[in-house]
């Protein structure tokens, strides 16, 4: 029997603990704060109840002889939290951090939890819990991150392995953030002028295709290969974007940006390294921007 402890129990938290609780032959625990307002204390009251888990009144009660430790708190708090669990962590317990905070921040967290002899594990959620659940994908890095995945598997939680110290996982996460959360601001962005102008439901009809429904890395592929020769063409089409967002009265932050981005490109004058020719691969084209930047690559530097 395992001994789940929960620091923070908002969605993503509860959504665990109501899967790892569903077989009955753990033990769940849960740590949070009161909440003042009636309507928020009762959805903590209904999650408690769906997940079966015990709160408990201060961390130390929470912790007390816990097999695995999850901290499900806001981003800021990961390390003041690490803090205040690490010197009441049994031996070997995992330390499972899930607050995708900074690399830094991760890396000191994980310096004190080894420091008592628990197993730190860092571990980056890689989808929406509203949509996903129990089943949402996760990955793992540190010295902790085998074990933990042994350990929960059975249970049916979702847990691949990247063989990193560490941070690197939610360092993957926060690099990946920049395509899933750049996009949610550029859709919010262009659908607020495409509805001053009348034509939201239009413009969201008219982006699909065979396109739209490539897997991300034939995606990726297919745009750095065709930026590698209209890099300029692109920028220049996507200020006149930003030119109709802004007479919309919206402020073009994301299409200006990305327009700028592009115009990058083209002052390195990677349309010429290439011979004016589409490169064969998205590899090529990420070394060739390093290269005519001067920027090493992390393995070089």
């Amino acid at each position: 029997m395992a001994v789940f402890a929960f620091i923070g129990f908002g969605e993503l938290g509860s959504s665990l603990a109501e899967g790892l609780g569903r077989s009955g032959a753990h033990i769940v625990r849960a740590y949070t704060p009161e909440r003042p307002q009636p309507a928020a204390a009762a959805v903590l009251e209904g999650r408690l109840r769906r997940s079966g888990a015990q709160r408990s009144a201060s961390l130390k009660e929470v912790l007390a002889g816990a097999t695995a430790v999850l901290s499900v708190v806001p981003a800021g708090a990961s390390r003041e939290v690490a803090e205040r669990c690490a010197p009441l962590l049994d031996r070997s317990a995992y330390y499972v951090d899930l607050t995708a905070a900074w690399v830094e921040d991760l890396e000191a967290a994980a310096a004190l939890v080894e420091r008592v002899g628990a197993l730190y594990v860092d571990a980056a959620v890689l989808g929406t819990v509203a949509t996903s659940g129990f089943e949402v994908p996760i990955i793992a890095s540190g010295p902790g991150a085998h074990g933990w995945q042994a350990l929960v598997e059975r249970e049916g939680l979702i847990v691949e392995v990247l063989d990193a110290p560490a941070g690197r996982a939610t360092l993957m996460k926060l690099l990946r953030s920049v395509y899933m959360k750049g996009r949610d601001a550029l859709i919010v962005e262009m659908m607020l002028a495409a509805a001053h102008y009348g034509l939201e439901e239009r413009v969201a009809e008219s982006i699909q295709g065979p396109g739209e429904t490539v897997p991300f890395a034939a995606l990726a592929e297919r745009v750095l290969c065709a930026l590698a020769v209209h890099a300029e063409r692109r920028a220049d089409e996507l200020l006149a974007s930003s030119e109709a967002v802004r007479a919309a009265g919206i402020d073009p932050v994301i299409s200006r940006a990305g327009s700028e981005v592009l115009r990058s490109l083209a002052r390195l004058e990677l349309r010429e390294a290439f011979d004016r020719e589409r490169p064969s691969n998205g590899k090529e084209v990420l070394a060739m921007i390093d290269e005519l930047s001067g920027r090493p690559r992390s393995n070089d530097a």
